[in-house]
């Protein structure tokens, strides 16, 4: 369950950053800020990702969801009180698009905590020994 956690939020993960770079591509590279700040997101997007696969560690994890979570919170800023002199109003299919894989990113990392916790609490239980029991001979 760990395994497919990770491989669904990594997915999430990148499919938001390549909404930003498909957005980056088509004209927001010329917005002040705002193109940049799409470039950075495809970059660490790349990085998360990948950091999601391979790393079994607690704080790639919470790195991801608090980028997700990030992303999110700037996609919903832009549309409703403008985010660095940028604002629009329109939800879009890529805006559309972006939510649900920022969203779906941080459904599948809290599924991964929980299921590494799962199995941690299951290695370390110790396990039960059963005296043996004897069957009564009619």
């Amino acid at each position: 369950m760990e395994r497919l956690s990770r491989l669904a939020a990594a997915t999430f993960v990148a499919a938001g950053g390549l909404v930003h770079l498909d957005l980056w591509r088509t004209g927001y590279r010329g917005i002040r800020y705002i193109g940049p700040l799409f470039l950075a997101n495809v970059a660490a997007s790349a990085v998360l990702a990948l950091a999601v696969l391979v790393v079994r560690d607690r704080r790639v994890v919470a790195a991801g969801i608090t980028f997700a979570v990030a992303s999110l919170a700037a996609l919903v800023a832009s549309r409703t009180v403008g985010l660095l002199g940028f604002t629009e109003r329109a939800w879009t299919d890529d805006a559309v698009r972006a939510a649900t894989a920022e969203v779906g990113a941080v459904v599948a990392l809290a599924a991964a905590v929980v299921a590494a916790t799962y199995r941690r609490r299951l290695e370390a239980a110790p396990v039960p020994v059963r005296a043996g029991r004897r069957r009564a001979v009619r």
